[in-house]
């Protein structure tokens, strides 16, 4: 991982926990349901966020090996 990723995927995971905070100070009183949705969606967020930066990158473009033999010298 790049420091340029890591920079990314810690402001990205920054305002995904800032709006969570924001939307417990906003909304004290929220249904049960409503939080229960609302950190449902925040999990799959933080998961998602975790694996596009977490995977090794596959390089772009990249094709098969092929090797070329002499007819005559494959068993």
């Amino acid at each position: 991982m790049t420091s340029a990723d890591e920079t990314a995927v810690t402001l990205l995971l920054l305002v995904l926990f800032g709006t969570l905070w924001f939307l417990r100070l906003r909304f004290p009183d929220a249904s049960r349901h409503s939080e229960t949705a609302v950190l449902a969606l925040a999990t799959i967020l933080f998961f998602s966020i975790c694996n596009f930066f977490l995977n090794p990158q596959k390089p772009s473009g990249a094709s098969p090996i092929v090797i070329q033999t002499k007819a005559g010298s494959v068993k």
